[in-house]
C-alpha cells in the first residue's frame, strides 16, 4: 500500500514539473495525463505494456505493429483495434477516439493530428472553440437565470410540502374526534333501532290479528251467500227464480209461535212483509231472518237461556224436530235434484247472472270482486307512535352514516397526501410545482400529454379515445443526473405486444414544456421536457469544469 502512494505521488510531481517546463514529449496519440506512462525505461530503453502482459522496446511503440495485448502499443496508428488515440485539439475540447479512425482518409479531430499531413486536414478547433465558448455562455446564462426560477419552485415546494404536513396533522385530529363522534351515534342508533324493532313487531303482531279478523269478516258475507242461494234454490220450488210466502209455508222450522202452522204473516215476516223476493232480496232479507232458526233446529245455536226457561226450550225443541220430520216428508227438492234438474233455462240463468254481478257491485248485499293478491304494493301505515320511533331510527341511521361518510373521506384525503409525500420531488422539493399540472405537444397524427408525477398519455388529432402511455414510476437518470430522467410505466396494452412506457428526458428552460415525442421502439415513448426545474447553474459550472480539458 506504501509503495502505490510513493508511486502516485511520484507521477503526480512528475506531471506537474513536465506541465511547468512546457510541452511534454510524448507518442503521438498519447494524452498528457498519460504522458509519464510512456517514458523508456533507464538502461536498456524498453517499455513495459499498460496491462503487464509484456515488455518490449520503447523504438517498437507506434510502429504500426501491435504487440501488447491491450493495445496500448499503437495510441497513434490503427494496428490495434483495441487502441484509443488522443485529439489534443487545441483551442477546443480534447477528444478520445479509437485508434481503428486513425489514418482512415477522415478527419475525425478538429486539429487533423488523427490524419498524416499529406492529407490535408484543415485545423478547425479555433473556429469550433469559439463556437463552444459562446455556447457555454449562453448556456451558463439559460442556467443562472433558470437557478433564479428554480429557487421560486424551491420555495413553492417548500410551502406545498408544510401545507400538506400541516393538513395531515389537522385531518388526523379530525379522524379521532369523528371516530368518538362515530361510537356516540352507533349507540344513539342501536338504541332507536331497538325501541324501533320492538315497535315494528308489536305492531306486525297487531296487524295479523286485525287481518285474521278482516279475513274472517271477508269470509262470513261469501259464506252466507252461498248458504243463503242453497236455500233460495230448495224454497224455489216452482224455479220461477222468486219465493213465495207459500213456499216458506211449508218449512216447519219457520213457525215462530210453535202452533205447528206456519202462517201467512209468519211467512211474509221473513219475506220482509212482501208476498215473493228474489235472491238477492232473499240474500239480503230473508236468509239473516230464517238463519237462526235452522241452526237452532240442527243444534248448531244455543242462544243464552234463563233456568225456568230450560224446560220450555226443550218442549219447543222437541216440537220443532217433529216438525223438521213432517217437513222432510214433504216433497222437496234435494241438492242432488237441484243439480240435475233443468228447472232454471238459459234466459233464467242469464239474469241470474246479471243479479249476481249486480250483488258483485253492491257491498251490502254481495260478496266484493274477487281482486289479485299483491304482496308488498305499498309500503304499511303505522300508527303515529310507531311512525315516530321509526322516523328516529331513521335518523339516528342517517347520523351514523354521515359520520362514516366523513371519516373515509378524511382517510381518503389522508392516504392521498401521503402519496405525494411518498414522491421523490428532488433535492429541495424544486419539482412539486409540476405535479398537478399537463403540458401537450402536437404533432401531425398526436395530441401528446405529459403530466409530471402522473401519467402519460396521446390521443388522435382527428378525434377518438385517449391513450395511456404511462403513469408515473420513479427517476432513472444515472449518478449525480439522477433528476434527468423520469419513467413511466404501465400504459396501455400494445395489440400483440407489451405495455407502453415512457421516458421523459428533462433539461433546463426558463419555461416548462414539451419540446418532442417520439417512438423509437415500438410501444416506447420518448419525451423531450423543459423546465426551470432542471436548471442548476452550480452543479452546470462544475460540470463545465469537469469537462474541459483544453490543451494549453
Amino acid at each position: 500500500m506504501i509503495e502505490v502512494q510513493t508511486f502516485l505521488l511520484v507521477l503526480l510531481a512528475l506531471i506537474v514539473n513536465q506541465c511547468l517546463a512546457g510541452d511534454v514529449p510524448r507518442p503521438r496519440g498519447v494524452s498528457l495525463a498519460m504522458a509519464p506512462l510512456y517514458q523508456p525505461r533507464g538502461g536498456d530503453n524498453s517499455w513495459t505494456c499498460l496491462d503487464g502482459s509484456r515488455t518490449i522496446k520503447f523504438t517498437h511503440i507506434n510502429d504500426d505493429y501491435c504487440d501488447c495485448a491491450d493495445g496500448s502499443d499503437e495510441p497513434g496508428t490503427s494496428a490495434c483495434a483495441n487502441g484509443q488515440f488522443y485529439c489534443i485539439n487545441k483551442g477546443h475540447q480534447s477528444m478520445i477516439i479509437p485508434s481503428s479512425r486513425v489514418q482512415d482518409g477522415i478527419c475525425d479531430c478538429c486539429d487533423g493530428s488523427d490524419e498524416l499531413d499529406a492529407r490535408g486536414c484543415p485545423n478547425t478547433c479555433s473556429v469550433l472553440g469559439a463556437a463552444a465558448a459562446a455556447q457555454r455562455r449562453q448556456d451558463a446564462e439559460l442556467h443562472k437565470r433558470g437557478t433564479e426560477k428554480r429557487k421560486e419552485m424551491i420555495a413553492q415546494g417548500n410551502k406545498l410540502k408544510l401545507e400538506r404536513e400541516a393538513r395531515r396533522a389537522d385531518l388526523e385530529k379530525r379522524i379521532l374526534e369523528q371516530e368518538q363522534l362515530k361510537s356516540e351515534k352507533e349507540q344513539l342508533k342501536l338504541n332507536a333501532e331497538a325501541l324501533e324493532s320492538e315497535a315494528i313487531d308489536t305492531f306486525k303482531e297487531q296487524q295479523r290479528e286485525l287481518d285474521a279478523e278482516t279475513a274472517h269478516a271477508e269470509e262470513e258475507p261469501q259464506q252466507m251467500r252461498q248458504e243463503a242461494s242453497l236455500s233460495f234454490v230448495r224454497y224455489d220450488a216452482n224455479k220461477d227464480g222468486f219465493v213465495e210466502v207459500t213456499e216458506l209455508m211449508v218449512d216447519m222450522n219457520l213457525d215462530r209461535d210453535r202452533n205447528g202452522v206456519v202462517t201467512v204473516e209468519e211467512a211474509k215476516y221473513f219475506l220482509d212483509e212482501r208476498d215473493r223476493v228474489d235472491l238477492d232480496a232473499f240474500v239480503a232479507l230473508t236468509w239473516p231472518r230464517i238463519k237462526p232458526l235452522k241452526m237452532l233446529a240442527e243444534g248448531l245455536f244455543q242462544p243464552p237461556q234463563a233456568p225456568e226457561e230450560k224446560e220450555h226450550i226443550e218442549a219447543t225443541t222437541e216440537g220443532v224436530t217433529m216438525a223438521t220430520t213432517e217437513e222432510q216428508s214433504q216433497p222437496q227438492p234435494s241438492e242432488e235434484h237441484a243439480d240435475h234438474e233443468p228447472a232454471i233455462d238459459s234466459d233464467e240463468a242469464d239474469e241470474e247472472g246479471d243479479e249476481d254481478q249486480y250483488d258483485d257491485e253492491d257491498p251490502d248485499v254481495g260478496v266484493g270482486e274477487a281482486q289479485a293478491d299483491v304482496e308488498n304494493a305499498t309500503p304499511p301505515v303505522y300508527d303515529p307512535e310507531t311512525q315516530r320511533l321509526i322516523e328516529q331510527a331513521n335518523e339516528a341511521r342517517n347520523a351514523f352514516d354521515e359520520v362514516e361518510r366523513t371519516i373515509r373521506e378524511i382517510k381518503q384525503e389522508v392516504k392521498e397526501i401521503d402519496e405525494q409525500s411518498g414522491k421523490d420531488y428532488g433535492l429541495h422539493e424544486e419539482w412539486a410545482v409540476l405535479d398537478g399540472e399537463c403540458h401537450t405537444y402536437e404533432d401531425r397524427e398526436y395530441v401528446y400529454s405529459l403530466c409530471p408525477f402522473d401519467r402519460a398519455s396521446q390521443k388522435p388529432r382527428n378525434g377518438g379515445a385517449e391513450t395511456t402511455l404511462g403513469r408515473w414510476d420513479q427517476w432513472i437518470g444515472e449518478g449525480n443526473n439522477k433528476y434527468s430522467t423520469q419513467r413511466y410505466a404501465n400504459g396501455a396494452g400494445c395489440w400483440n405486444g407489451p405495455q407502453r412506457s415512457a421516458i421523459v428526458h428533462i433539461t433546463c428552460a426558463l419555461e416548462s414544456r414539451v419540446t418532442a415525442v417520439s417512438e423509437p421502439n415500438r410501444c416506447e415513448y420518448y419525451f423531450e421536457f423543459e423546465t426551470p426545474a432542471a436548471c442548476d447553474n452550480e452543479a452546470f459550472q462544475q460540470a463545465q469544469d469537469e469537462n474541459l480539458h483544453d490543451e494549453l
